[in-house]
């Protein structure tokens, strides 16, 4: 008996030695080793799983533990703590890193820095009964703005670490991959020591992961810190303020349509966790129906990640109306025929959807932006997509568990994102300033 386990163990590690060789093989695949951009995806890949422990710890422990009412109030007031201070801290982050952009490796371990020390915070909160502490909800916004800050700095280094047989375009898909595999890795790995250990546990190890990812910030390559050439047009570093009103027109309507769908994916997370505590997709218990939600959404960011690097390079006008047009169909055949088959279809497509188009948006970016206002812009455009998911969430609390009445609310907001991309509302005018022309 012995014998038989000790010759699973060792066929179980060489299964995933194996794995992880032709994983490290295929992200140093078409020069990324040699260009840095496969260290980049690697601590990509460490801050997205450390990012998923403290999820898994709030969520486990902090708000659907709670009774219905309870989990509204508490999910309501995280959302607000989280939605407010952006519009202050957009415009003074994204003009802070661009002074910064030259020193963008110690900009990413310094979030890193910061995630490790609050998400231990959040553990000593939660595990000494702290759900009312005062120091969990400001700490909890704190791991989100650093989040944001890495991601804005991460998503303008790209460019410095692209290796020339790659587009950028691809570049941003492999992150994509990186960072939906990594979360499902780490997030079982929190939910056994959640469940076995306690939150502290899955929290110190989050707190492990972030550590490791801001030493191999500190060991990417000098490119990614950008040169002190000045690209492009206009350099806004003496004019205060970016605006996205002052940037190419084809940022603006790609950042209104994957606004939109990011819309789309907090509603349906939200709306979606309290719906099926009411509504059992086929019969299924409470927590296999969030499983199979979940699923979807994984499966289908993983599905956008694989055909975003096939599609997601193509003209704005080209790709957005079919995108908004699929999920606002998807959601109202949720609305009129909810169940198992159409909540699966509208979490596979609406993720998949949302990561083409933020691979698309995050191209156009890193194309069309000159180096010196990247960062600004990158700040911009995640708080408008951060806020779209606060709103799509803050709504999915507030609607009732009534299928019909959710979705088809969902489907109109839908259709007038696409109604905008066809052209049929008025945009607002933008011009061509802080440009590069490729």
């Amino acid at each position: 008996m012995h014998s038989a386990a000790w010759e699973l163990l060792l066929a179980v590690f060489h299964g995933l030695r194996s794995a992880w060789r032709r994983l490290r093989a295929w992200n140093r695949r078409d020069g990324a080793g040699t260009s840095g951009l496969a260290g980049l995806v690697e601590l990509h890949a460490l801050q997205a799983a450390g990012d998923a422990t403290v999820a898994v710890a709030l969520a486990g422990t902090l708000f659907f533990s709670s009774p219905t009412n309870e989990a509204r109030t508490k999910l309501a007031l995280y959302l607000l703590i989280t939605m407010a201070p952006f519009a202050i801290v957009a415009p003074l982050l994204g003009p802070l890193l661009d002074r910064f952009r030259h020193g963008r490796r110690f900009a990413l371990a310094a979030t890193m820095a910061a995630r490790a020390t609050l998400a231990v915070v959040i553990g000593h909160n939660l595990g000494s009964g702290g759900a009312h502490a005062l120091a969990l909800y400001p700490a909890a916004l704190g791991v989100l703005i650093a989040g944001k800050a890495y991601g804005i700095a991460r998503s303008a280094a790209v460019p410095r670490l692209l290796p020339e047989r790659m587009t950028l375009v691809q570049a941003n898909s492999r992150l994509t991959f990186a960072a939906v595999l990594s979360p499902a890795v780490a997030g079982s790995i929190a939910v056994a020591l959640s469940k076995g250990v306690g939150a502290l546990s899955a929290l110190r190890f989050g707190a492990a992961l972030y550590v490791v990812a801001g030493v191999l910030a500190l060991r990417l390559p000098r490119a990614a810190d950008g040169g002190g050439e000045t690209l492009a047009t206009e350099n806004a570093a003496g004019r205060g303020l970016l605006r996205l009103s002052n940037v190419d027109l084809e940022v603006g309507v790609a950042l209104r349509c994957t606004a939109v769908l990011r819309w789309l994916s907090g509603f349906l997370l939200l709306y979606g966790a309290f719906l099926l505590r009411t509504h059992k997709l086929s019969g299924l218990s409470h927590n296999l129906s969030l499983a199979i939600l979940a699923v979807g959404i994984g499966v289908g960011n993983l599905l956008g990640a694989t055909v975003g690097a096939r599609v997601a390079d193509r003209p704005t006008r080209r790709l957005a109306p079919p995108l908004l047009a699929i999920n606002t169909t998807a959601a109202f055949y949720t609305a009129l025929d909810f169940g198992l088959v159409s909540v699966v279809v509208l979490a596979l497509v609406s993720a998949a959807t949302a990561a083409i188009a933020k691979l698309h948006l995050d191209a156009t970016i890193q194309q069309r932006v000159s180096d010196d206002v990247r960062t600004s812009t990158f700040a911009r455009s995640e708080t408008t997509l951060q806020l779209s998911w606060v709103v799509g969430g803050a709504i999915g609390i507030l609607l009732p568990t009534i299928p019909f009445v959710g979705f088809l609310v969902a489907a109109v907001v839908l259709a007038g994102g696409l109604a905008n991309a066809l052209g049929w509302l008025p945009r607002p005018r933008m011009s061509r300033r802080n440009v590069v022309r490729t």
